[in-house]
């Protein structure tokens, strides 16, 4: 499929993006701030978007005079937009992406794309039978330095990695759906992490988990909830490539201060300062250094909705965003597996598989990368 052709005017200059919204909740402020920024650089215009509950209409238009209202995400998908952006609650994700591969449209989703693997993998054919790009949130391995510690670790700096841990969590969202969708931590927090370790170490063979409920009742606003989802999670994953992970995911944990990523080698160890989907830099002991090595983060304006630049860019471009679909599902799967770990207290086999991407940074940026070294380095303490 010719892309740039796609996209073209009958004078055969290459046109602005045009970009439709479906859902208008708090996510889409994050979302039009990365429009924004591509609009003002002449590559994208502002579709329409999708507030179903007239209601909300004044609060929006109020922070945002000239956004094109519908009620109907049907008036978003038979639009002339070519990019689709769906922020809705998980359970209409499927539904709602289907809606707009139907009408031809390139589609990034919020997590999860479906709420199940079999979901998603229809989504995936559909997008492939129809030519058009699909890319799932989240989207922590577009981050420069995420892409920066993924180079490290497949540069083997700390040599065969063996173990690693992620962390993400908060005291709980005020939005009802999050505590009784029965999706969970997992699925809604943990999933930063698991594709994180899972593009930094490689596909998972098995899953053994555990859930607890640490709040409950649970008090949003005006209403209880007696009987909430688990609002904790732990999981342990034994990848293919035979290293152990885990990540600790929860809507009832108050403050943490640790690294969002920890990386264990039989040579050295790697950390990702800050969570994975707003990193601060990078920290690297080499044994044969004898010394940590402190990197900034490269990009630090990066944002976690970073899939809606990066899918344009790819049109803009004619080529393939860097993402693989098959990743997305393979995080699905591992979820459905995590919770059926947690019912039965054993391990649980996760068949699927992914292509893994080469997250190998530019020349410019690996530049910057090396010059840091030089700036941010401090002596181990003694032990």
């Amino acid at each position: 499929m010719n892309l740039k052709a796609e996209i073209s005017s009958s004078s055969g200059a290459l046109s602005p993006i045009r970009v439709g919204f479906i859902g208008a909740g708090s996510v889409l402020w994050a979302y039009l701030g990365v429009l924004d920024r591509l609009v003002a650089r002449g590559y994208c215009l502002e579709g329409p978007i999708c507030a179903r509950r007239p209601e909300t209409w004044p609060g929006l238009l109020s922070r945002r005079p000239g956004m094109k209202l519908v009620t109907d995400p049907r008036a978003v998908v038979e639009s002339n937009v070519h990019v689709v952006v769906i922020i809705t609650p998980p359970e209409s994700h499927s539904e709602l992406a289907r809606l707009a591969l139907e009408h031809g449209k390139h589609l990034v989703v919020e997590k999860p794309m479906a709420l199940s693997p079999s979901g998603a993998e229809e989504l995936a054919q559909l997008a492939d039978r129809r030519g058009l790009f699909l890319l799932a949130a989240p989207f922590v391995h577009l981050a420069p330095t995420f892409r920066a510690l993924w180079g490290f670790i497949h540069e083997g700096a700390i040599g065969r990695v063996h173990s690693a841990r992620g962390l993400y969590g908060n005291a709980g969202s005020r939005v009802l759906w999050h505590h009784k969708s029965g999706e969970g931590p997992l699925s809604e927090k943990g999933i930063y992490n698991l594709k994180s370790l899972t593009a930094l170490l490689g596909p998972v063979a098995e899953v053994l988990s555990a859930e607890a409920t640490a709040v409950a009742p649970r008090v949003i606003g005006n209403a209880v909830i007696n009987n909430p989802d688990p609002d904790v999670s732990h999981v342990i994953l034994r990848h293919e490539s035979g290293a152990l992970s885990s990540i600790v995911s929860s809507n009832a944990i108050q403050r943490y201060r640790r690294p969002g990523l920890e990386l264990y080698g039989t040579e050295g160890t790697a950390n990702l300062l800050g969570d994975d989907w707003d990193p601060r830099g990078v920290e690297i002991w080499r044994n044969e250094a004898g010394r940590w090595e402190e990197y900034e983060p490269i990009e630090s304006t990066w944002h976690w909705a970073d899939g809606l630049r990066e899918l344009v860019m790819a049109l803009v471009e004619g080529r393939a965003p860097l993402a693989d679909i098959g990743h997305d599902i393979h995080l699905l799967e591992i979820i459905e597996a995590a919770r059926r770990a947690a019912r039965e207290g054993s391990a649980v086999a996760v068949t699927s598989r992914f292509r893994p991407l080469d997250l190998r940074l530019r020349d410019q940026e690996s530049r910057h990368l090396r010059h840091q070294v030089h700036d941010h380095t401090r002596p181990e303490d003694e032990q």
